[in-house]
């Protein structure tokens, strides 16, 4: 029997009954508890969910997922940047199921001394078997990898490469395009490009970035067919979920996928959420938030 909800906080489409207490538009905290466990399900951010045997078949399956970053305790106390953390919930058929965990590998002196649009990492994606949260991981299958580039302009972009399985196979890449205005992401698989990514500047989520307002707003980035002004996805920055998002930098993703999308696309597009977490919504504890979003918008570091 799969997890029926009374309440979806993400939005995500699940199965949403009224209990003969509420009404109709009565938002409802509480899930209403299955009677029946699901074998191998945990809970996570409110929301029960199964995990999975292959990620990427799973992947091919899913019509959108959530990408939530893990809340850092000792960062937050401390102030020291510690390395970032994601989990990747996906949508398969109205049913949540955990993806997988990504997790940052950077030096202590580029996640402090750096800027978080120019720091290099690794994004090592694992495929978690039970505790998500402790690590309790399998082999790394994917790898999202950012060189350190300091940009100017439209010299020397960012960009995020991708690879998969054990032989680091190359499936694309995501160049963040210079603009004066609005950001632009182009995405790019071995082929050639793929999707043009693109946000109107004049969002509330983006001027204000990590400013309570901007925690509070969404941010809307609109996934296009190249040469084509026709929106066939987005990926959405979420306004905080929980209290640990209001007050520190984790935020929250929903990537709804465009037709026909293949799962090796929808890495590449998760990819590109994490990209765009740490152009524009990383909290630097050395700038304040106007340096930080301005730099994001192309005009590099200065």
């Amino acid at each position: 029997m799969q997890p029926v909800y009374a309440y979806d906080p993400y939005n995500m489409g699940s199965n949403v009954p009224i209990p003969a207490t509420g009404y109709v538009g009565q938002p409802i905290a509480t899930p209403v508890v299955p009677q029946q466990a699901v074998p191998g399900a945990i809970t996570f951010g409110g929301i029960q969910c199964v995990m999975v045997a292959d990620p990427m078949v799973e992947l091919n399956s899913c019509t959108s997922v959530i990408i939530k970053q893990q809340a850092e305790l000792f960062e937050a106390i401390t102030g020291c940047e510690t390395a970032n953390r994601y989990h990747v919930l996906g949508n398969v058929a109205g049913c949540f199921k955990y993806l997988f965990k990504c997790v940052e590998r950077s030096s202590f002196c580029m996640r402090n001394f750096c800027p978080s649009n120019i720091r290099e990492f690794n994004m090592d994606i694992y495929h978690a078997v039970s505790s998500v949260m402790t690590g309790n991981l399998q082999g790394k299958f994917a790898n999202a990898y950012r060189p350190c580039k300091c940009t100017c302009l439209c010299f020397n972009r960012p960009e995020i490469n991708v690879t998969l399985g054990a032989d680091n196979r190359f499936i694309g890449k995501i160049k963040h395009i210079w603009t004066c205005c609005d950001p632009e992401f182009e995405v790019y698989n071995p082929q050639g490009i793929k999707y043009f990514v693109r946000a109107d500047c004049c969002q509330c989520g983006l001027l204000c970035a990590n400013n309570f307002c901007g925690k509070m707003s969404t941010a809307v980035f609109d996934i296009l067919q190249p040469g084509s002004a026709n929106v066939i996805a987005n990926i959405t920055k979420m306004s905080a979920q929980s209290f640990s998002e209001m007050v520190t930098d984790a935020d929250s993703y929903q990537i709804s996928f465009p037709p026909g999308a293949t799962a090796e696309d929808k890495l590449l597009l998760i990819a590109l959420g994490l990209m765009i977490d740490y152009q524009y919504f990383e909290t630097d504890s050395s700038e304040n938030n106007t340096h930080h979003v301005r730099r994001g918008y192309g005009y590099g570091y200065y």
